[in-house]
């Protein structure tokens, strides 16, 4: 069997599961037909000559990736009926760590209010640990994902997503 046949039936597998929330069906299949193309390199630069085992292998990558997506879509992607521009507090600050540290404030659209409540934050990571610092930066601030901030520290994604949950108790009760 030739290895464009491993790849078409792996992609076959992938073409029946349904597109991630966040992304076109376009672009979505040519997100599954880089993760195979890769998968297929990476298995066969790892020693599977296996057709069963490099195409079970092409499959769990996919599946890996596909599952990636879904767990960002069900946590991050917004509503399809919330415009971008819209948020659900009252306040109208559009900025994810409100709703994370689960702080209510009571604001209107005043610039002064914001950068205070803005000093109020910093203050408040000041009493942080450096390392928790960092993780609430690149998570909120550079907007990085808790796969790539799991790749910079070479631990697992679901520890990252633990620790940054300690962490935002810690500052919801340093805010309370």
């Amino acid at each position: 069997m030739q290895k464009l046949d491993i790849l078409k039936q792996s992609l076959e597998q992938a073409k029946r599961w349904r597109c991630p929330p966040h992304w076109q069906p376009d672009d979505w299949r040519e997100e599954m037909i880089a993760v195979a193309w890769a998968a297929l390199w990476e298995g066969l630069n790892s020693g599977i000559r296996s057709e069963g085992k490099l195409r079970q292998f092409v499959v769990t990558a996919l599946m890996r990736r596909y599952r990636e997506e879904w767990n960002y879509g069900a946590r991050w992607v917004q509503k399809p009926n919330q415009r971008e521009d819209e948020d659900d507090s009252e306040g109208g600050i559009s900025w994810d760590l409100w709703d994370w540290v689960g702080v209510e404030f009571d604001i209107e659209d005043d610039e002064e209010e914001i950068n205070f409540l803005r000093m109020v934050i910093r203050q408040a990571l000041a009493q942080l640990p450096e390392e928790d610092r960092y993780l609430i930066e690149r998570k909120f601030w550079d907007g990085a994902t808790e796969r790539e901030i799991a790749r910079e520290l070479g631990i697992k994604q679901p520890s990252v997503h633990k620790r940054l949950k300690r962490i935002l108790t810690k500052l919801r009760k340093i805010l309370e």
